[in-house]
């Protein structure tokens, strides 16, 4: 069941938001890229048990403030439902937009240039790496 993707594409479309998703095999090479850079060990998902944790906090309103934390542009927002799924996204408002009409789900957040990796979990702690 692929609920999450099909939630994030349609809100895409209904709120005009140019995205992109990466194909299987980009997704695999993220993977393969954000698990060398910011987790302890190699692995072929992302395990946040494993994140190398520079900063963490409780912030139930992350996802509303998205934009005032994360000041790239080019993101890419990953999401897990029966598989990881990834979107390149403009920028941190638009991440906001979608994250406040979908519902509440973890996530993971980065830049094309893998300069940071955020993960918020469903008990709403955020931990940057």
């Amino acid at each position: 069941m692929n609920y999450l993707e099909e939630e994030i594409d349609e809100t895409l479309i209904a709120l005009d938001i140019e995205g992109r998703k990466l194909d299987s095999n980009e997704l695999s090479a993220l993977i393969t890229s954000l698990s060398e850079s910011f987790f302890k060990t190699k692995q072929k998902t992302l395990n946040p048990i494993d994140l190398n944790i520079k900063s963490e906090e409780h912030n139930p309103n992350f996802w509303k403030e998205i934009q005032s934390h994360i000041h790239s542009e080019r993101l890419i927002f990953i999401v897990f439902d029966s598989a990881h799924r990834a979107w390149e996204i403009c920028s941190s408002k638009n991440l906001a937009r979608i994250l406040s009409e979908t519902t509440g789900y973890p996530f993971w957040v980065t830049d094309r240039d893998l300069t940071f990796l955020v993960h918020m979990d469903d008990h709403d702690c955020v931990s940057w790496a």
